[in-house]
């Protein structure tokens, strides 16, 4: 059993890693001065919700949006990690 919550808490966290880069690059894509790679990473996010369905959605919205949805995910991992 605890290999299958160490494997669901790998992904989770693998997961969150990749929400944390795409809510980063949402936020870059606020500023114009931002470096090219988060602005990039950006336009990904906004493509990839656009996929989801949700593509009228302000920059900011998107960006606090995603900032939730990562912590929600980090926090389930921490929750879910097997204890001792």
């Amino acid at each position: 059993m605890k290999v299958v919550a160490w494997l669901a808490v790998a992904l989770l966290i693998v997961l969150a890693l990749a929400l944390g880069a795409l809510t980063l690059g949402a936020f870059a894509s606020l500023n114009s001065g931002a470096p090219l790679l988060l602005r990039s990473a950006g336009t990904v996010t906004t493509t990839v919700l656009g996929q989801l369905g949700l593509p009228d959605m302000e920059p900011l919205d998107r960006a606090l949006i995603l900032t939730g949805v990562t912590g929600l995910v980090a926090a389930l991992a921490a929750y879910l990690k097997p204890r001792s």
